[in-house]
């Protein structure tokens, strides 16, 4: 087959188009394409034409590696000694001449090889490239008479290299293949695809290959999952599953739900199909209803969520813009869908009186540089429907500035445990103690290495679901966390001690780690070193003299502790 004949709908004429076989491919490659569409085709001929176009371009270090390079290069040098013996011995006057001229035949022969090699595109070269090379190569050869012989081998070694190394660009042939043979109409989605970064034109077959393969990856439009095809080609398309990793890819969220089935506003056809709002619905409730990355849907794109409202018997929408960070489009959105269905129940109830407890209790909460405040909002991005009330504190002791040389970890673990064990019996509602540092004098205060204990309040509450009774019990539990929680902060931030009724006395948790960590031999009284200071002031007034203080023994003795 030369050519064939191609009736363009446009012009309604005949063109004369060539065929593969026609474009200037190694035949043997030719007929690969041709196998290739066989085996996982077929398509149109121009599609064919095309794909060998693209074959024809591609750049692939397997189709003449550079050690063939070097191979061709070692059988150029023994062609050319042969071919210097062959005519040294035809004019056996010249042949000190002849033989003399071998530098310079050898160095002319090899230079567009040479030239060749130093010039190759990144990513390799091309069959059109080769052919190119092929021909100046051996049009220079002849020209310098070198024998035939090579000639009529470096054209065959490098036609079957050409061969070889389409085998390897076959996986890119395969999935433009079955696409346009299931789809035809897919070949203007892939055609003008741009070369990969980096490589040029010559990698316009990998790209292709790889808009085909992303394409292929999607799942084809069912008829029977479209629920409703608007007169523009948009379509309500029910995915039957609460996931969907096309959903996800295509439109750059989780593609999941955990309450509902989800539902992709689409367009398109076939697998050429495209995702612009994904939606999870179930039992009259709408959970989510998102834009690409989790953004609220384009304006123009609520009138075919308000159809689905209509028309999907929708009595509640619980879309509060979570997992979004663009909540003034949801809030405009839900405010357009609302103007649109009034009678439409918008929101959790959860949600909403959940975030309004938590706004009021939020102001009666005491906070100062140790004491603070943390609260998860029900609609935020991180666990939807999840409030969360942390109040964290931080108490400090001194200790001596000689324990922070020494390997903490079991004064550490030790106190941890005291800790719990006292707040336990002192503080209530009890803290659980996370964890207990130690710091060198000049971190936490200037003079006196410290000790710290962090303790923390926290709680979530989240109902079962949004029925009515549930939520309530749910608020007020939470309502009650939050004013035990402002009293302890009252307790913690204030210089007076709780009353005896409070059940929280903080002096005593206080005064029972610095019995535990006196009784370690590691506590500093710096209360007591002042006094001793002035004692020693006055005495040394008095002129007498003190003795230093024992502080090997206080080594030997925490030492004696930690082992």
């Amino acid at each position: 087959m030369g050519m064939y004949l191609h009736r363009t709908n446009k012009w309604k004429e005949f063109l004369l188009l060539e065929a593969v076989e026609d474009i200037g491919l190694p035949p043997k490659v030719a007929r690969l394409l041709r196998q290739q569409n066989e085996t996982y085709g077929p398509v149109e001929n121009k599609h064919l034409t095309w794909i060998g176009q693209l074959v024809k371009s591609a750049g692939s270090h397997y189709l003449l590696p550079r050690d063939n390079l070097q191979e061709i290069e070692r059988h150029l040098l023994h062609s050319i000694r042969v071919t210097l013996e062959k005519r040294a011995a035809a004019d056996p006057g010249r042949r000190f001449e002849i033989i003399e001229g071998y530098d310079e035949l050898w160095a002319d022969a090899k230079a567009p090889l040479i030239e060749f090699g130093d010039e190759l595109p990144p990513d390799g070269p091309s069959i059109d490239l080769i052919k190119k090379f092929k021909k100046r190569f051996m049009k220079h050869l002849r020209r310098l008479e070198i024998e035939p012989k090579f000639l009529k081998g470096f054209n065959s070694y490098v036609d079957n290299r050409m061969e070889i190394g389409a085998q390897h660009l076959s996986k890119y042939i395969k999935p433009i293949v079955e696409l346009l043979s299931e789809d035809p109409g897919a070949y203007n989605d892939i055609r003008d695809v741009d070369p990969l970064p980096g490589l040029g034109a010559s990698s316009r077959l990998r790209a292709a290959a790889e808009q085909a393969q992303d394409l292929l990856d999607n799942p084809p439009k069912n008829p029977d999952q479209v629920i409703h095809e608007f007169d523009n080609g948009y379509f309500w398309y029910d995915i039957q599953s609460h996931a969907c990793k096309f959903e996800a890819q295509k439109m750059g969220h989780c593609g999941r739900g955990e309450d509902g089935v989800l539902y992709s506003l689409r367009t398109g056809e076939k697998r050429r199909v495209k995702p612009m709002v994904t939606l999870e619905f179930d039992d009259g409730i709408i959970y989510q209803v998102k834009g690409k990355g989790n953004t609220a849907p384009k304006k123009d794109l609520w009138p075919y969520i308000s159809w689905f409202i209509e028309n999907m018997d929708v009595r509640r929408i619980q879309e509060a813009g979570q997992h979004a960070s663009d909540s003034a489009g949801f809030e405009e959105m839900l405010e357009y869908l609302q103007e649109k269905h009034p009678d439409l129940e918008s929101g959790s109830n959860w949600i909403k009186l959940a975030t309004e407890v938590l706004e009021m209790g939020e102001n009666s909460i005491s906070e100062d540089s140790q004491t603070s405040l943390e609260i998860e909002w029900p609609g935020g991005v991180e666990h939807i429907g999840i409030a969360g009330v942390v109040l964290r504190h931080q108490a400090y002791w001194p200790i001596k500035d000689i324990i922070v040389d020494e390997d903490t970890h079991r004064l550490r673990w030790e106190i941890r445990h005291d800790a719990q064990s006292i707040a336990d019996d002192t503080l209530y509602p009890n803290p659980r103690i996370r964890y207990v540092e130690v710091f060198a004098r000049g971190v936490q205060d200037s003079e006196a290495a410290m000790l710290r204990v962090d303790m923390v309040w926290d709680e979530d509450f989240q109902p079962n679901d949004d029925e009515e009774e549930t939520v309530k019990s749910e608020l007020d539990r939470l309502d009650s966390y939050l004013i035990e929680i402002a009293e302890i902060s009252d307790y913690l931030v204030s210089d007076e001690t709780a009353p005896e009724e409070a059940k929280f006395d903080y002096n005593a948790f206080h005064e029972g780690i610095q019995k535990k960590l006196e009784a370690y031999g590691v506590y500093r009284d710096i209360a007591g070193e002042q006094d001793e200071k002035r004692k020693r002031e006055k005495a040394e007034l008095a002129g007498q003299t003190t003795l230093p203080l024992q502080e090997q023994r206080i080594i030997q003795r925490w030492s004696r502790i930690i082992k």
